[in-house]
């Protein structure tokens, strides 16, 4: 609201304006709204500013800024900001501003019994008959903001539990975040066996729902009164799990798989992880344009945009050329057939800061009929080197069309190796991923049955107990 005063009967015109800065980024981005006014002892004002939804990351800046750029001749104008006579406001929508910290275990929600025996599988006849409902809470306007952490159990039949509905959590009131809110439910022996499913939500001090996380499987409580085969899904989080505890800094990782086994969603929903910790990530894509992975990676949630604009995100553009037409992107490729070339290309935009980010290089299969299979073997070696020398990963995929002596030596370069696998049964598309080999590390052995969602991408089924 502005205050204003002015002696003539002419109108006076104001502006206002929002403006936002990426951290390292000189430049402000801005929206400008203008109004005219007219004369009487005060008046108050609302702007409505135009703001196109916007992706802010860790130690942005913004700022609001009211202006008079057009001023009545002998006039005088005074704004009053925060007056007496009239309270001044700015209302700011916001999403994503409270959220939850991934875990040692990578897992934003944690479920254990009452001895800290993680889930996802619970007994009816245990003597641990207490859930305990763990979350890291991150908040970008500190805990002052946070009212209250809920945490809501529904039972089989999608009923929400007694004793457990929008009960709060127990945490701390002031501090730094991310910080551990806990809550827990006790469940009788007669409980109803199934799949029962956590609701955790943040509310803010106004009151509003700042972020809800419905989980199920790994990330909340599957009960049983005997132990029987069932099957459930599960988060693309389960990816560590299966990893035994994700993929740390210094890894070269080969993805391989036969067309539609899902490779490019695996590494859009990796680096989406990647972005959304701030940690710098570089994508060459050489079997799809650009747009469509940002496409792609939008119908899940993740807008890079704001990830490029801050130089948290580049993109190599190696299909464009390939598909006789030309690049937009600021980095092109314009031949798969020089990978030396390529490799110098891929060096010169990892940013100074890409220490402990990530290379992801969808595809090496493209290569086969443009080079050597030994300069292959020979860019992989040298690419995954350097990465490793930043503390960083680096991920290729590799698809059936690549020579078998080839993908030997390159499942001989990697710390990790993914398998992937699209398959009919039963008149039934179905896709499957395994861990077969992941150095000096103890990882889930065996594969793991995932479907693909519309709007969440990879989810995986759980593996299912022994009878």
């Amino acid at each position: 609201m502005i205050d204003y005063e002015f002696n003539q009967t002419a109108p006076a015109t104001i502006q206002g304006a929002f403006s936002y800065r990426f951290p390292g980024v000189n430049s402000w981005t801005n929206s400008n709204s203008t109004q005219q006014i007219f004369s009487g002892p005060r008046n108050n004002v609302t702007f409505t500013l135009p703001v196109t939804t916007t992706q802010l990351v860790e130690q942005s800046s913004i700022a609001i800024e009211v202006s008079v750029i057009l001023a009545p001749k002998n006039g005088t104008i005074v704004l009053n900001w925060g007056s007496t006579a009239s309270r001044s406001s700015v209302t700011i929508p916001m999403s994503g501003y409270a959220t939850f910290f991934p875990s040692s275990s990578s897992s934003p929600v944690i479920i254990q019994d009452s001895n800290g025996n993680a889930g996802p599988l619970f007994y009816l006849n245990s003597q641990y008959n207490t859930i305990v409902v763990k979350v890291l809470v991150q908040a970008a306007l500190g805990l002052s903001d946070v009212q209250t952490v809920n945490v809501t159990i529904f039972d089989p039949h999608g009923d929400p539990v007694k004793k457990a509905t929008d009960e709060p959590m127990q945490g701390p009131q002031i501090g730094p975040c991310p910080c551990s809110f806990v809550g827990s439910w006790t469940y009788a022996s007669n409980s109803t066996q199934g799949q029962y499913q956590v609701l955790v939500d943040i509310v803010d001090v106004q009151g509003n729902v700042a972020y809800a996380s419905a989980a199920g499987g790994a990330a909340g409580g599957v009960f049983y009164r005997r132990r029987k085969s069932k099957s459930y899904l599960i988060p693309f989080d389960h990816f560590n799990s299966l990893t035994g505890g994700g993929l740390p800094g210094g890894t070269v990782v080969t993805v391989e798989g036969n067309t539609g086994s899902g490779k490019t969603l695996l590494l859009e929903q990796l680096m989406g992880e990647d972005l959304r910790n701030a940690r710098p990530c570089v994508f060459v894509s050489t079997a799809d344009f650009p747009n469509n992975i940002r496409t792609n990676m939008k119908a899940m949630g993740i807008d890079v945009t704001g990830y490029e604009q801050s130089g948290l995100l580049t993109f190599v553009d190696g299909y464009s050329a390939e598909a006789g037409q030309e690049s937009h992107e600021k980095v092109s490729i314009p031949s798969l057939g020089d990978l030396t070339s390529i490799g110098m290309k891929i060096t010169s935009v990892l940013p100074t800061s890409f220490k402990g980010g990530s290379l992801y290089f969808d595809t090496l299969t493209p290569l086969a009929s443009k080079a050597r299979p030994e300069s292959i073997v020979s860019f992989v070696q040298s690419v995954g080197a350097k990465v490793k020398g930043l503390s960083g990963k680096a991920f290729f995929t590799v698809g059936l069309g690549l020579d078998g002596t080839v993908q030997r030596q390159l499942e001989d370069t990697a710390d990790c190796i993914v398998q992937m696998e699209a398959f009919e049964e039963s008149g039934t598309r179905k896709r499957r991923l395994r861990i077969t080999k992941f150095r000096a590390r103890k990882h889930q052995e065996g594969w793991a049955l995932f479907t693909i969602e519309d709007g969440k991408g990879i989810i995986f089924y759980s593996k299912k107990p022994s009878k």
